[in-house]
């Protein structure tokens, strides 16, 4: 049986790094990039997604955005 991790995705219809998300929702996953799978699977309109790590979980955080072509992602 694999272990779940717990993601947090917050999803933006805005850019800009002061606007408040549309909507967000808890992802469990068995890892990092199976979590943005489904982030980018649930973009729908939005233009990007922030995908953060659960707060007992030693990640770093994940935007994914949706304009660009092959909706790749950077960590910072």
């Amino acid at each position: 049986m694999s272990h779940h991790q717990i993601w947090h995705a917050f999803y933006y219809d805005r850019s800009g790094p002061s606007a408040a998300p549309c909507r967000s929702e808890v992802i469990e996953a068995v890892n990092e990039e199976a979590a943005a799978s489904v982030a980018r699977a649930h973009l729908g309109e939005c233009k990007r997604v922030s995908l953060e790590a659960a707060p007992w979980m030693s990640r770093k955080n994940r935007i994914i955005f949706a304009e660009e072509e092959r909706r790749t992602a950077y960590m910072h």
